[in-house]
């Protein structure tokens, strides 16, 4: 995010931290039980997030190399992570297709996001931080409003999941499953996906 420092994650467990002028890791980041799948930076550029295999998440102090948070929570391994613009909330989705959300102070979960059938590739929070918005396997893009399981799960410790799906909206794309969704600074949703499934079709001869 600074340009010469960029974070790479690795099928040995490990995430690694490299800068530009060097063929080796600054750092090895060291704890996960099985792949590190993703990985996304802190706004502040202090920490790094991962996602793993496991099903559990970490953050990482990039200055000391160590672990300063492990959240767990996903019954499934974890595909997508997003912070939070002002930094204090963590998204993570997973191949089971629920969206968590973590207070990255208290190191606890605030609240369960249910609305993709399959895994979420992608997550992206709005400029203001009050809409999130996640791509999925299952051809479909969701948008939650996090303001309401904020309210609703700080400090009761509330899963807003078991009172059903909390979708301010969802967009289904025609065959495709969707790989990468942004918001802009504008607050303009772009969502991408690769292919477009065909069905088989039957062949006489």
């Amino acid at each position: 995010p600074q340009g010469a420092y960029f974070a790479s994650s690795c099928h040995d467990r490990t995430a690694r931290l490299w800068v530009t002028d060097r063929t080796y890791p600054l750092r090895i980041f060291s704890g996960h039980a099985t792949d590190v799948d993703v990985l996304q930076w802190h706004p502040n550029c202090h920490y790094i997030a991962t996602g793993s295999s496991d099903k559990s998440l970490r953050l990482w102090d990039v200055r000391t190399g160590d672990c300063v948070r492990l959240l767990v929570g996903h019954h499934g391994t974890v595909t997508s992570l997003a912070f939070s613009p002002d930094g204090k909330t963590l998204a993570s989705g997973a191949d089971n297709g629920t969206v968590m959300l973590w207070d990255i102070a208290q190191g606890k979960k605030l609240a369960t996001l249910n609305g993709h059938g399959m895994a979420v590739n992608s997550l992206s929070f709005c400029a203001e931080g009050s809409l999130l918005a996640s791509g999925g396997a299952d051809d479909t893009v969701c948008l939650f409003n996090t303001a309401l399981p904020f309210q609703n799960a700080v400090g009761s410790g509330q899963d807003v999941g078991s009172i059903g799906e909390p979708v301010l909206k969802k967009y289904r794309t025609k065959a495709t499953p969707v790989y990468q969704v942004q918001f802009t600074s504008s607050n303009v949703l772009l969502a991408g996906g690769a292919f477009c499934r065909t069905e088989p079709r039957e062949i006489f001869i």
